[in-house]
């Protein structure tokens, strides 16, 4: 009887990404010009912190959750991958920063309906199984009026050119991404995860998803 799902198969390939992932571009935030850029690009979508009930969802090693704290959200982290969220905890101790996280499945938050004022999903609408059933729960827990940020691409429909960066990467020993230090094997991980992905022809799939009252910010 198969018991291992996709989603084990997620949880385990991030887990192996946790250790790399900060030092990736596009991933991690590590120079003031890239925070002062989120900053304002979050500001924009959903205004200022003031106290506000903010969630991460997917939250990873903490980057956007440390910036949302840093912009005045009262800021909820949550991701089902371990060795990510003992990264974000770190940050977040190191920090002295109160901030709640909680290991839980992204598609099912199991929150409070009416938490949050606003919502980030960061990196994450691609990877959804059941995106009908992640929506809804989102719009479930959001208070009246509460906002939606996504940011996101396509990262199944690559050009070519990204496809050869990482082979360029490890021939001339630079590391430009955390894939670049991914084994056949780990790429094979990868591919096999993507295949089963609802997006898995690629994020506007997904992206179509709506549902009445929700606003979704799109990036």
């Amino acid at each position: 009887m198969q018991n291992w799902s996709i989603k084990d198969e997620i949880r385990d390939y991030w887990s192996l990404r946790a250790e790399t992932y900060d030092s990736s571009p596009g991933h991690g935030i590590a120079k003031h010009a890239e925070i002062e850029a989120w900053s304002r690009l979050i500001r924009r979508h959903l205004g200022d912190g003031g106290g506000r009930a903010a969630l991460d969802l997917a939250c990873g090693t903490g980057v956007m959750t440390m910036l949302m704290h840093g912009l005045g959200f009262k800021v909820t982290g949550l991701d089902f991958t371990e060795p990510m969220m003992a990264r974000a905890r770190r940050k977040s101790d190191e920090a002295n920063a109160a901030i709640r996280f909680l290991t839980r499945d992204a598609e099912e938050t199991m929150e409070p309906d009416n938490t949050y004022d606003v919502i980030i999903a960061r990196h994450l609408v691609w990877t959804l199984t059941n995106p009908d059933q992640a929506f809804s729960d989102w719009l479930r827990i959001l208070k009246p009026g509460g906002r939606l940020l996504i940011i996101d691409g396509d990262f199944v429909r690559q050009h070519w050119l990204e496809r050869l960066l990482p082979v360029l990467d490890r021939v001339f020993g630079k590391q430009q991404d955390g894939h670049s230090l991914l084994t056949p094997e780990q790429w094979a991980h990868h591919e096999r995860i993507v295949g089963q992905v609802h997006s898995r022809t690629g994020s506007g799939r997904t992206i179509r998803c709506s549902f009445s009252g929700l606003q979704v910010l799109a990036s």
